[in-house]
């Protein structure tokens, strides 16, 4: 069967190039080594571009360049964090040695010129590259500490204000320091302007500003900060969300297992929003009782992320309403398997409902569209279900693969091998079940691709056919990998899903289960977690019941393609603006300095 391709060059999908952006992270260097930089590149600087011999030329090169330069690397960060927040000793001092090395390049060619024309040095140049050092600095320290020009004008100034304050013990003509001063209000003014311009659509987009999204992002990365969910939530709607519950039942009464399936998104990073939502669901609901809680992955796109953790309460509440007025009944039918195109659906009716699982496998997919899952769903309805579960096993992507939208061919394959699957398992014998369960902390870090459910996998025996439902903690599966799982597996049929959990993911999404950890080794563990679930059967009730959870705040309608879009014109828009406000800056700058 094909497989669903990357896309490349136009191509490419709005949210790969959303993610893209996340490249140009990184962690800034301990601030020793950012130290040691600005002095060795102090003295060779100073050595080089200065012309009054070497010694002395060393001495100016740390007094014009090297104090100051580290000066603003001790100050910036003290300093910005009164308002601010981010701005980190080891982040100062980078700031201060990026700083430095334009002061530097600028310095050397005005050394060049100086050696050439046989003339003495001009400080002309010096003048200008502290004034846009300035700028620059405001730029960045609006952008990663407080989206406010007056609270960050002072840290942004101080390598600037410095080097002035160092170059008077070389020259005390006041023209020069006048220079300074209108100089670095025109470079500080025009980067302003391009800030505020570059800034523009998303603020007329969504009513926040990209900076205040920055700050916030950078510090969830280092701070683990869920400042960003304001952001989410100013931009986000309100849905109603169907949640389904299956409970079985033991004789005495006790719950053995739930599934719980909440029909939104678990997305969209880490602990942001709903990213750890299946953990969320399943430690509150096991403090509640003693069965073992599935969280597998309902049909719902990134739309449907929720914008705060809070959020997560309103699918409990509705998975706990299901719960008390759930009906139970000892008969199930053995599982079926229908395919329809692509698509592969393995069900099995659990009294007077169906229980869905769907998957592409081993074509590469991503997310089902919720109006895809809920059309399904009526169509089980249709059948004569009283209650139907449709889950999106989510098991096989490379990375970008397309989501199933509605109208598209798969979509269609999954509506009709729903109802044909209904139809099928309405008609079907019935008799008593079983049910064994076993579980597996993670076998990996999050970083590796697992959260924090690790492993769960159900065994339902009926009418002698055994069938093994495995949910794995994770964002998906590297292709081919299912198939590796299911050909070792001691039962009838299986089928292995993941719970789509965010949680392994902070800048990509590409971060699949056995893309990083030991794939070997996961099998394996599978295998004796059937093998425990196998033993652990037992005669159970099973009943279905699904809830509405009301007004949950979820990004919205298309909100993901809308920020991609609005973050790509930003980009596309800012490189040949950034060039048209230097250069009017600098030839302003150079007017003033001609006719003054």
């Amino acid at each position: 069967m094909p497989r669903l391709r990357r896309r490349k060059g136009k191509g490419r999908n709005m949210e790969e190039q959303l993610a893209s952006y996340a490249d140009y992270l990184f962690e800034a260097p301990d601030f020793k080594v950012s130290i040691a930089a600005i002095v060795l590149l102090s003295v060779i600087v100073g050595a080089t571009a200065f012309t009054n011999g070497l010694k002395e030329d060393i001495i100016a090169g740390m007094i014009l360049l090297g104090v100051p330069a580290m000066l603003a690397a001790l100050l910036t960060s003290p300093l910005s964090n009164i308002f601010g927040n981010n701005v980190t000793f080891n982040r100062s001092a980078l700031m201060a040695l990026f700083s430095l090395v334009i002061i530097s390049l600028v310095s050397e060619i005005a050394g060049i010129i100086s050696y050439f024309t046989n003339t003495h040095y001009l400080f002309t140049g010096f003048i200008l590259a502290l004034s846009l050092v300035f700028a620059l600095r405001m730029m960045i320290l609006l952008g990663i500490s407080v989206n406010s020009l007056p609270k960050v004008i002072i840290p942004a100034s101080l390598q600037t204000l410095f080097g002035g304050l160092c170059l008077f013990y070389y020259i005390k003509t006041p023209e020069i320091y006048l220079d300074l001063i209108v100089s670095s209000i025109i470079f500080v003014t025009a980067a302003f302007v391009f800030v505020r311009y570059v800034d523009y659509p998303m603020v007329k987009s969504f009513g926040v500003s990209s900076f205040d999204f920055i700050q916030d992002f950078i510090a969830h990365l280092t701070d683990g900060s869920p400042d960003m969910e304001e952001f989410f939530e100013k931009i986000g709607e309100s849905i109603d969300a169907p949640v389904s519950v299956v409970s079985f039942k033991k004789p005495d009464g006790s719950i053995k297992a739930l599934i719980v399936t909440p029909y939104v998104h678990p997305g969209p990073m880490g602990e942001i929003g709903g990213g750890n939502l299946p953990a969320i669901v399943s430690r509150v609901l096991s403090s509640c009782q003693e069965g073992l809680v599935f969280v597998p992955h309902g049909t719902a796109y990134h739309d449907f992320n929720l914008v705060t953790a809070e959020e997560s309460e309103k699918i409990i509440s509705a998975a706990k309403i299901a719960l008390q007025r759930m009906e139970y009944s000892d008969s199930a039918t053995k599982s079926l398997r229908v395919e329809c195109g692509n698509t592969k659906i393995l069900g099995q009716r659990l009294n007077d409902s169906v229980f869905l699982v769907s998957t592409q496998a081993p074509t590469s997919t991503e997310d089902i569209e919720f109006s895809v899952g809920f059309t399904a769903m009526a169509e089980s309805r249709v059948a004569g279900a009283k209650y139907a579960t449709i889950i999106d096993a989510h098991n096989c992507t490379e990375p970008f693969a397309t989501a199933i939208e509605p109208g598209t061919r798969d979509s269609y394959n999954i509506i009709r091998a729903t109802a044909n699957a209904s139809k099928q398992l309405l008609s079907m014998e019935s008799g008593p079940i079983k049910l064994g369960v076993a579980s597996s902390p993670p076998i990996c870090t999050r970083l590796e691709g697992m959260g924090d459910l690790g492993i769960r996998v159900a065994i339902i025996e009926v009418l002698g056919q055994r069938t093994a439902y495995i949910v794995i903690d994770g964002n998906n599966m590297i292709t081919g990998l299912r198939e590796r799982i299911i050909e070792k597996l001691p039962v009838d049929d299986a089928e292995v899903m993941t719970t789509d959990t965010h949680v392994v993911n902070t800048l990509s999404g590409a971060n699949y289960v056995g893309q990083k950890l030991d794939c070997d080794h996961l099998i394996s563990t599978i295998e004796n977690l059937v093998d425990k679930a196998i033993n652990d059967l037992e005669p159970v009730s099973v009943g279905m019941d699904i809830e509405i959870a009301e007004d949950v705040r979820v990004f919205g309608s298309h909100k993901i393609a809308k920020l991609a879009s609005t973050a790509n014109a930003m980009v596309a828009m800012s490189g040949a603006f950034a060039a048209a406000v230097i250069i009017a800056a600098l030839s302003l700058t150079l007017l003033v300095f001609i006719l003054f």
